[in-house]
């Protein structure tokens, strides 16, 4: 497993972390409000990572992929992203995660549990491509109260 460039204070020691290591603090870092999301993101994602989830467009870019959770809010509310990692694998630069994504409100109300197999490929550091396969029908059904729906996934309006 090649080692990332990404480092972290601890006892005052620099401390280079895995790719591995690099998407479980990632997926954690996912555990707020998705409205406080954009500097995780801006952290861990490079300026040209490619998002990519089953069915859909990918977003390109990280604005592109900023403005994506920023409009899930509108859909989902000021939830969190609670992960349940079941199982992880790398291999050099590319991570697969096993794992249950739970949509919940501040209220601990859940509102989305979605099973995913997930594929992160990490650059100097920081993911550059994230691609998430996962059945789409619940989640398309949620976002079907977009007015827009084309343009939450092509970023383009009419």
């Amino acid at each position: 497993m090649n080692s990332a460039t990404l480092t972290s204070r601890s006892d005052r020691k620099d401390k280079v972390l895995t790719n591995e290591q690099v998407v479980r603090d990632f997926i954690s870092g996912m555990d707020q409000p998705i409205s406080q999301v954009r500097e995780h993101l801006q952290k861990y994602l490079t300026d040209d990572c490619l998002w990519g989830n089953s069915g859909f467009p990918p977003a390109r870019g990280i604005e592109d992929i900023v403005q994506k959770h920023e409009l899930s809010e509108k859909v989902f509310g000021d939830y969190r992203l609670k992960v349940e990692l079941l199982n992880v694998a790398s291999n050099g630069n590319v991570v697969f995660t096993e794992r249950v994504d739970r949509g919940v409100q501040a209220d601990g109300t859940p509102i989305l549990s979605v099973d995913v197999t997930g594929v992160f490929e990490v650059r100097d550091g920081k993911i550059c491509r994230w691609t998430d396969y996962f059945d789409p029908r619940g989640l398309l059904e949620r976002l079907a109260v977009l007015p827009d729906i084309e343009s939450f996934f092509t970023g383009q309006t009419n």
